[in-house]
């Protein structure tokens, strides 16, 4: 989302040159085990009930020890 204010001197118009806030967001989904980070991932698009499913299935339960498994 582009900036909507800006400083300039009093009476000036505030002109810019470069779009500071026009940038894209980047999700993260990331695991704790233990009290210790087990693995993040990070998305260039919005998370939904797909893409998080398919991150358990994909990233976190081939990296889970195996006394994990057992819940």
């Amino acid at each position: 989302m582009p900036r909507t204010h800006g400083y300039s001197p009093k009476g000036k118009r505030c002109e810019g040159i470069h779009d500071w806030g026009a940038k894209g967001r980047t999700n993260v989904i990331g695991a704790l085990f233990q009290g210790l980070l087990l693995t993040v991932s990070l998305f260039c698009f919005s998370i939904n009930t797909e893409v998080f499913t398919q991150w358990i299935i994909d990233d976190l339960l081939p990296k889970l020890p195996p006394i994990a498994n057992n819940i």
